[in-house]
């Protein structure tokens, strides 16, 4: 039982018409030639490093991606590898970053395969598929086509393999999971690296199959679980179950009738709450109307009074004034009701206001001043609004009485209510089944068990069939398990300068809540600081963040070296810009450049930000020979737009760039 798996090796990419990179006038877009060895690619934040190694993994996965649940799973063993078709949002994730939407952008991704020529073309607006030619053939330029052959091609057993295959062995990308510490991980990539594709899909299926069918059970054995209870629950009603059917007859008829009465109380409350409305519009316009009338009546007395008086009596115009207005005196404060009656009457009988004589000349005319025929008008107008306001006053007191009875009643009536519906639901539950009902339970009962029992019998025959062939499985990843050892210790070993090794140590595992499995995988051994000896770390956290980075780097390395037999394939990465000393940079450098050795297979792809320190100095030192300079770097600020940074800071970035040249060709 032995693999063929191949890993892409990249050759050449250009990009056109996208507005991110429109490249120089001699040379339009983006080109990149993919010599064995290193290709750098540096730039400064914005110019988009990130949105090129991503291009160039949807140029092979295209429009699909395995689930997000998938990706973000704990244990990749009891989830889907199955593709599924992006979203038209995430297929838009180029055309996001232009103005145009990449409306014309197209991008074409030539590369070797399974030793086959392959020109991929795509458009950047959302991913679709416009060119596959395989060997020089134009195949049609169909989804479906493209991924069964570059399933074929690589040996795999499935599109959701193949994007497996890309996201942990080819694309060192930030969410890419740690190989060396997740033994779910290691099982899948083994099982995709040394089984061949039929044996590879089969042992997938046959784990989906043995979850899928371990999870109907438990699912069943739930059910069944509940309808045992409600079936014994309503076996032990039958006994109580007469008195509380006769409470529920009893207390249904009354309970419809208050809930008629509540229904005839609510439209009449609603009434009588229409009327309230009305009576207070009426009287809050009857209070206004008699309040104007007032001010108007109060008016024409004084213009009537300031009128009689010659024009310097001033004061006792005032005086007379604040009677009429108060009924107090403003010489002495005392209270003189009498006197200001008296002023009534003289002016309603032409009279003096002040000795009460009768008028024998008529003051001087005056069209503002009232005549008393107006003015008894307006008194008799005022009265009859003040009858009006008590009126309303005294209806809108009976009718809000009325309001506040009727609300009370439908308050305590909606409590009754509400506690006998209560009542009633606890009767009704306390009832027992119909027995026709009772009965079809206890028969559905039979029908669940005896389907539990024929999976657990098909389960356990899946069980035996998967055991017996993940034993082969492992097997055969052991065989290969001094070469992947062998290969990591070379990697590691140069990385890092403590003793580094992986151990064989295949992991049980659950299967399911039902069973359990051994499972093909490495733990890492290593020593280091306090510890003397090498000794056990059991996660990412049990070492440095220089040291998890290219420990992991360092097993993908070893995969590729030796699933590959030599064949070559593609890495692209981030360069490790976190905090590293002078000599593990140079060190990781030469470990680096060795895996892109030009003389060898391998294409190694890597963007870095514009960095101070000697890991790109040293890079490109070790691994782009001056004569292919202009082949092997390429300055993302000479092809894309510029940022706002580069715009303004462009001679410093450029001088900056120069200097790491000079330092990595050492002149």
């Amino acid at each position: 039982m032995t693999s063929s798996v191949s890993f892409p090796v990249f050759q050449r990419l250009s990009v056109n018409e996208y507005g991110l990179y429109p490249g120089t006038p001699n040379k339009p877009g983006l080109q990149l030639e993919f010599s064995p060895g290193l290709t750098l690619v540096v730039g400064t934040n914005g110019l988009g490093k990130t949105t090129l190694a991503t291009m160039l993994f949807r140029m092979l996965s295209g429009p699909s991606d395995l689930f997000v649940t998938t990706l973000n799973a704990s244990e990749l063993g009891g989830s889907s590898l199955d593709a599924t078709t992006l979203s038209a949002k995430q297929r838009s994730m180029f055309a996001d970053r232009v103005s145009d939407r990449a409306a014309n952008a197209y991008a074409v991704l030539e590369l070797r395969l399974g030793g086959s020529d392959l020109k991929i073309v795509r458009s950047l607006k959302a991913l679709g598929l416009t060119e596959y030619w395989v060997d020089g053939e134009l195949l049609a330029g169909k989804e479906s086509v493209y991924q069964e052959s570059v399933v074929a091609l690589a040996g795999l057993s499935s599109f959701g393999d193949w994007l497996m295959f890309l996201r942990q062995l080819v694309f060192y990308f930030e969410d890419r999971r740690s190989l060396v510490w997740d033994a779910s991980a290691q099982r899948q990539v083994f099982r995709m690296l040394f089984l061949p594709p039929n044996a590879s899909g089969k042992l997938y299926e046959q784990e989906r199959d043995i979850m899928q069918m371990d999870s109907r059970i438990r699912d069943d054995s739930a059910a069944l679980h509940r309808l045992q209870e409600r079936v014994a629950e309503d076996d032990s009603k039958q006994s109580s179950s007469q008195d509380a059917a006769g409470q529920v007859k009893s207390l249904r008829p009354l309970q419809e009738k208050d809930l008629e009465k509540q229904s005839k109380l609510l439209a009449e409350i609603n009434d009588v709450d229409e009327h309230r409305r009305a009576l207070r519009r009426q009287l809050l316009e009857a209070e206004d109307v008699a309040s104007r009338q007032q001010e108007h009546l109060e008016d024409g007395r004084l213009k009537i009074i300031h009128n009689q008086f010659p024009s310097k009596s001033e004061t006792a115009k005032y005086l007379l004034s604040l009677l009429l207005l108060d009924g107090r005196c403003a010489v002495c404060s005392e209270v003189a009701n009498d006197f200001a009656v008296s002023i009534e009457q003289r002016m309603a009988g032409a009279c003096c206001v002040l000795c009460g004589s009768p008028s024998h000349s008529s003051p001087s005319p005056d069209k503002d001043v009232p005549s008393v025929e107006s003015l008894n008008e307006l008194r008799n107008a005022l009265s009859k609004s003040r009858v009006r306001v008590e009126q309303l006053q005294a209806e809108l007191r009976v009718v809000s009485s009325d309001y506040d009875q009727r609300s009370n009643h439908l308050v305590k009536l909606s409590d009754e209510i509400k506690a006998r519906e209560q009542l009633l639901a606890a009767l009704v539950k306390s009832l027992p089944a119909d027995d026709e009902d009772q009965l079809k339970a206890k028969e559905e009962l039979k029908g669940i068990a005896a389907k539990i029992a024929k999976d657990r019998v098909e389960l356990e025959v899946l069980n035996g069939i998967f055991s017996v062939d993940t034993e082969r499985f492992n097997a055969v990843v052991l065989k290969r398990a001094e070469e992947i050892k062998a290969a990591f210790s070379q990697y590691a070993q140069d990385f890092l300068f403590e003793e580094v090794a992986l151990k064989w140590a295949p992991q049980t595992r659950p299967l399911g809540q039902l069973n359990t499995i051994e499972m093909a995988s490495f733990d890492l051994d290593m020593g280091g600081t306090d510890f003397g000896l090498v000794h056990r770390r059991d996660g990412p956290s049990a070492v440095s963040e220089s040291q998890r980075e290219f420990i992991d780097l360092a097993f993908r390395m070893a995969l590729i070296e030796v699933a590959g037999q030599g064949q070559g394939g593609t890495l692209v990465i981030d360069a490790p810009e976190s905090s590293l000393d002078a000599v593990f940079v140079e060190r990781a450098a030469e470990v680096l450049c060795r895996f892109g050795d030009a003389s060898g297979n391998n294409r190694l792809l890597i963007t870095s930000n514009l960095i101070d320190g000697r890991l790109l100095p040293d890079l490109i030192r070790l691994g782009v020979p001056k004569e292919e300079k202009e082949q092997r770097l390429l300055n993302l600020m000479e092809v894309a737009v510029p940022t706002a940074a580069v715009k303004f800071e462009g001679a410093k970035y450029e001088a900056e760039w120069n200097q790491i040249l000079k330092q990595g060709f050492g002149s």
